[in-house]
């Protein structure tokens, strides 16, 4: 089997908007960190020797994207709306990275720009609460 690249436009961000996922429109690039939180101690006991235990995890999405208005009906979240939903955690679902993946989050960073002459863009960071799941936690089972 031969190797074949991913390619970047795979990598979908939608949020949870009452009743589906919507995607967040135009991206320019999605990223996705995860670092692990170590704890380090010396003491008597280790005889000075530095021992790392694993205190977790902290994993974050970062994305540039178009600012573009929304048609009707809207299929896709618009800026806007995002700075309405950047008040409470949401459900969201990335895809691209194997199979999709969600996760609740925070916005934790919108930043807009506009400038002459250009599109005007827009970047943001989602901050993971929990785990991550391949399994979606809106789909309700009979």
């Amino acid at each position: 089997m031969a190797n074949t690249n991913v390619k970047g436009h795979t990598g979908l961000l939608s949020v949870y908007d009452t009743a589906a996922y919507k995607p967040i429109v135009c991206f320019t690039s999605t990223s996705m960190s995860s670092v692990l939180r170590l704890i380090e101690k010396v003491n008597y006991c280790t005889e000075g020797e530095t021992i790392q235990s694993i205190d977790g995890i902290d994993r974050t999405v970062n994305f540039d994207a178009e600012v573009m208005t929304i048609g009707t009906p809207g299929d896709a979240v618009s800026y806007t709306e995002l700075l309405a939903l950047q008040e409470a955690e949401q459900t969201f679902k990335l895809e691209g990275r194997g199979s999709a993946q969600y996760f609740n989050a925070v916005i934790s960073n919108l930043d807009d720009t506009f400038q002459a002459g250009e599109d005007a863009t827009f970047s943001g960071t989602l901050t993971i609460n929990g785990d991550i799941s391949e399994t979606d936690p809106k789909v309700t089972t009979p």
